[in-house]
């Protein structure tokens, strides 16, 4: 619970859903770990993900990092990305990542 509610929550509250829906599919036991929910990054730790699943999560972690640098605005973001920003608003619906409507 500690490691949830000191996350940043970058994606708001689809971020949350998300990434709870992931972990209780790939959880192995009764109880989730801040591991499951893949908020600690732990080199050693065993990879519990298929490609699609790793290529989303770097995905969404990069796109993460450029939003966050550009205080949410889209198109300095995709700039960053190499991308146009209807695709980085598509890239964002499919990964579940919030719309922040700073650019016009």
């Amino acid at each position: 619970m500690e490691v949830l509610c000191n996350y940043n929550w970058p994606g708001n509250v689809r971020e949350l859903e998300n990434r709870l829906k992931r972990a209780v599919i790939m959880v192995e036991g009764k109880r989730l770990s801040a591991h499951d929910l893949e908020l600690v990054s732990d080199e050693s730790a065993p990879v519990n993900l298929n490609l699609k699943e790793a290529r989303e999560a770097a995905e969404r972690d990069v796109i993460q990092k450029a939003l966050r640098k550009h205080s949410g605005k889209i198109a300095p973001a995709a700039g960053d990305l190499g991308i146009s920003r209807p695709t980085l608003y598509e890239l964002m619906e499919k990964l579940g990542l919030a719309k922040v409507d700073h650019d016009s």
